[in-house]
């Protein structure tokens, strides 16, 4: 039972820190639409997701395997710390001279301008080493049990961040720039207060590297990069389908929309940041399986009755999260909700593969989603617009989920709760589908369909509550 009270612990404290941050930069969304131009908010949108693409292959995502690593105990700290420092510096150095690459994504405005992020690429690559650095230093504070200082880290890194925007947008009107800018200070003054307070500089020993440790660590590290990639690709190609086959006020309308959706993901990482810590345990192969499947079926439980409630409140979020230009972008949150469920879940079956160190089988997982989203993006964007890729996107991670379920029994069957999650998915089609066709009393349709999910959910997580009080 100590597993199962360790993953809430820590779950209830990355939560604090995750959610209560996250959702203070949801509701500054109403400031950024006023304060920006829906051109000028899908350009920030587009530098802030080519350097979401950019981090993993300039840090060769080594901060995976900092907690990876850290956590196991026949490894020295000091080691897996500097390793990963000087593969970043390492990893940014390589990745200057290839800047003109930039140029390669390109937006029209809905006012016929065109251009490229070329134009941006110190403030690109600026906000690339303070966040790939910054990870590194959150990374391994969790692997050496700080999670207090992890979940306070993120809260000071929002508010930090909110005075900044206001500073930059309200009062300098640096627009996109200040949008930018305010993170990578954020991030910046993010490191150095966790190298003051956690004291990281004791663990930096340049000198005679474990290089053994370090091949270690790029073979767990390196299929994550395209992982990573094809990750923000499958979440990325919808803006740069949509900017530069519509405009990017279509595509900034989506990027709001695509903030309600978010907030499922959000229980995602916090569950994910924790489930890290326990899933590394002593336990025997059917007792892992076991824990596995008893949170999997709770954990998903949770994830569609908020996605329930994402598509019930769809016209709302839009109301108050953006000025009044945006509120056409509700149509795309109740699709895009049941997708954010499926790749919830599609994160939990990854940790099959983080667990066992087959982060190549991960790599291929998310190629085959990848190659389904960007084929969809293609084909429907050009004949419904930001419906089509809401549907690219629920079908993908739907493809995602299901190949990895199957794909990772053979290292861990997890045993799903088959008949309930389908008539979940059933009861979530109905209701998007009447979200959408807007029929008369589609509120109490509404209402009653949610009720419908809760109920299914709550069952399944009541019997997972019962069996663990019995098992104590």
């Amino acid at each position: 039972m100590n597993q199962y009270k360790r993953l809430l612990g820590n779950t209830f404290i990355f939560a604090i820190g995750t959610f209560s941050s996250k959702i203070l930069v949801i509701l500054m969304l109403r400031f950024y639409t006023g304060m920006m131009t829906q051109d000028e908010m899908g350009v920030a949108d587009l530098i802030i997701k080519t350097t979401s693409i950019l981090y993993p292959v300039v840090s060769l995502s080594i901060g995976q395997a900092v907690i990876r690593y850290g956590l196991e105990r026949k490894y020295y700290k000091r080691s897996v710390f500097t390793i990963a420092l000087v593969t970043v510096l390492c990893g940014f150095i390589i990745a200057l001279p290839f800047h003109p690459l930039l140029s390669l994504i390109h937006y029209n405005t809905s006012a016929g301008v065109t251009g490229s992020l070329l134009e941006y690429q110190w403030i690109i690559y600026l906000y690339v080493l303070t966040s790939c650095t910054q990870n590194v230093c959150s990374q391994f504070i969790r692997a050496l049990g700080h999670v207090r200082l992890y979940a306070i880290d993120g809260i000071f890194r929002t508010f930090v961040t909110i005075m900044l925007n206001i500073l930059y947008l309200k009062v300098f009107r640096w627009n996109i720039l200040g949008y930018v800018f305010s993170i990578i200070c954020s991030d910046a003054l993010s490191t150095v207060c966790l190298f003051i307070i956690a004291g990281l500089w004791k663990y930096v020993k340049l000198k005679r590297l474990d290089t053994h440790l370090w091949r270690g660590m790029l073979a767990y590290s390196l299929p994550l990069v395209p992982d990573a990639i094809l990750v923000y690709i499958i979440g990325f190609s919808d803006q740069v389908f949509l900017a530069s086959m519509q405009d990017t006020a279509v595509s900034a309308i989506y990027s709001i929309a695509y903030r309600v959706p978010t907030l499922i993901a959000l229980v995602a990482s916090i569950f994910v940041d924790a489930w890290q810590k326990s899933m590394v345990n002593n336990n025997t192969k059917e007792e892992q399986i076991t824990f596995f499947s008893n949170v999997g079926n709770t954990y998903s439980s949770i994830v569609f009755i908020i996605a329930s409630g994402g598509v019930m409140c769809a016209k709302l979020a839009m109301t108050v999260l953006a000025v009044p230009s945006y509120y056409i972008g509700w149509t795309f949150i109740p699709i895009l909700a049941v997708g954010a469920g499926f790749n919830c879940l599609s994160s939990f079956q990854k940790s099959v593969y983080l667990l066992e160190k087959k982060t190549v089988a991960s790599f291929l997982s998310t190629a085959f989603s990848a190659v389904i989203n960007i084929g969809l993006n293609a084909l429907l964007i050009p004949r419904m617009g930001g419906t089509g890729a809401a549907l690219a996107t629920l079908i993908s991670y739907v493809a995602l989920f299901l190949y990895r379920a199957i794909d990772s029994r053979r290292f861990m069957p997890v045993r799903w709760k088959v008949p309930r999650l389908a008539l979940t998915v059933i009861l979530l089609t109905v209701q998007s589908m009447l979200m959408l066709l807007e029929p008369p009393l589609w509120l109490v349709w509404q209402i009653a369909l949610f009720g419908a999910v809760a109920a299914l959910n709550s069952r399944e997580m009541l019997l997972s509550v019962k069996k663990l009080l019995h098992r104590a």
